[in-house]
């Protein structure tokens, strides 16, 4: 190689080293620059996304939660603004049981839990509530789905939307008679063997029901496991709809008049990950049950399943996650402020709210965790206790 050639070979990668230089400089402009604009509003956006795009999941419903029920690490009182507590308005008829639901109620009871009429000379009428059995034929030879096989149904007279003519038929009759009723099925009444066919139904009418009286002999036949007179039911009723009417009063009031300032950091995203998780699991449970019964799953991705795209997902979960926390965070605030500790009541109506008694406390405990559990005992021992500031006044 001549001494020219080796020349333009360094001048040529001394040229090249340049533009290397160049380009170097030209990135860490660019990262400069990024950084200016992320002080001027960026930075939150980028941290933001990280974050959402890096949510996991989990199942643990006791998670950032102590075996107390609170939340891990933080002071409630600290991060939420307590309102208009110390004396809580209500009017009557948000928190007090009505005349008119008590009788509505006694009468939903006596209509649920009709007995047979024992008056012999008593006939079915149209709008009557009677036990029947039947045995359709047609020309002598009986189809199917023509009888009660012996086992009775329940109809209400002229409601029941048999064949036309069937229930007219049946008024006028006794209980203990079997009696012929005949009928024309519609030309297009959908069974091949059946349209347009004249049918008889040889019908027995088991017997006629009447509202009981609402009397102690009255819940002792149908609610002895909850009180042994009509008034002890009564009362039962009245201080469970209080109650319940109480503690929807007391949720909707906390709600309007109590707020989080600061959401931990930690914990929010702990919530994410258990709403996702759940998420998960009810997007792998339509799929198991599709795959099992149709033999192929409901949804082929994740992101069917929501119905939105991965950063409207993510943005859904951080208000489910703020919606908890709020909650959480507002019961454990009065909690704290108030000095109170859950009991064996507060347990109790945490056991209704899933329907179990205490002998599956265990399980509950096993599958939620003791935090969860707890937690949510805070919020009935906090209703409770907010019960007796209620003021009522009048419309």
């Amino acid at each position: 190689m001549s001494s020219q050639d080796i020349k333009k070979k360094k001048k040529k990668k001394k040229k090249k080293n340049a533009q290397l230089e160049a380009l170097k400089k030209n990135i860490a402009v660019g990262i400069v620059a990024a950084a200016c604009l992320a002080t001027v509003g960026c930075v939150a956006w980028v941290v933001a996304y990280i974050v959402m795009f890096n949510v996991g999941s989990t199942d643990n419903y006791s998670v950032h939660l102590t075996d107390d029920g609170l939340v891990e690490g933080v002071t409630a009182t600290e991060v939420v603004k307590l309102n208009n507590l110390e004396q809580i308005i209500a009017d009557a008829e948000s928190v007090t049981v009505t005349d008119q639901e008590i009788k509505d109620y006694k009468e939903g009871l006596l209509e649920g839990n009709m007995m047979f009429s024992e008056d012999e000379d008593k006939v079915v009428r149209l709008n009557d509530k009677i036990n029947i059995d039947f045995v359709g034929t047609i020309d002598g030879v009986e189809f199917e789905s023509g009888s009660t096989r012996g086992a009775g149904t329940d109809i209400t007279v002229g409601q029941a939307g048999y064949i036309d003519d069937f229930e007219q038929q049946l008024v006028g009759h006794k209980k203990g008679e079997t009696f012929d009723v005949e009928v024309t099925f519609p030309d297009d009444y959908g069974v091949e063997e059946l349209n347009g066919r004249d049918a008889v139904f040889s019908v027995t009418v088991n017997g006629i029901y009447e509202k009981a009286q609402f009397n102690d002999d009255f819940v002792k036949e149908f609610f002895s496991d909850q009180a042994s007179t009509a008034d002890g039911l009564i009362q039962k009723y009245k201080d469970e709809q209080e109650r319940s009417k109480k503690e929807s009063f007391l949720t909707s009031y906390i709600k309007e008049n109590c707020f989080v300032t600061e959401y931990p950091k930690a914990y929010i995203k702990d919530l994410m990950e258990l709403n996702k998780g759940m998420d998960l699991e009810q997007f792998n449970s339509y799929n198991s049950y599709y795959e099992q019964y149709y033999g192929q799953v409901m949804y082929s991705t994740f992101d069917d399943y929501t119905g939105l795209d991965r950063k409207e997902y993510y943005a859904s979960l951080r208000t489910k996650a703020d919606n908890m926390a709020d909650e959480a965070l507002v019961y454990q605030a009065i909690y704290e402020k108030e000095g109170l500790t859950i009991g064996e009541k507060d347990l109790a109506r945490v056991r209704d709210e899933f329907g179990i008694t205490e002998e599956y406390m265990p399980q509950l405990i096993e599958s939620y965790g003791q935090g969860y559990v707890n937690q949510m005992a805070i919020k009935f021992c906090v209703l409770d206790f907010l019960k007796d500031r209620i003021v009522i006044v009048e419309k």
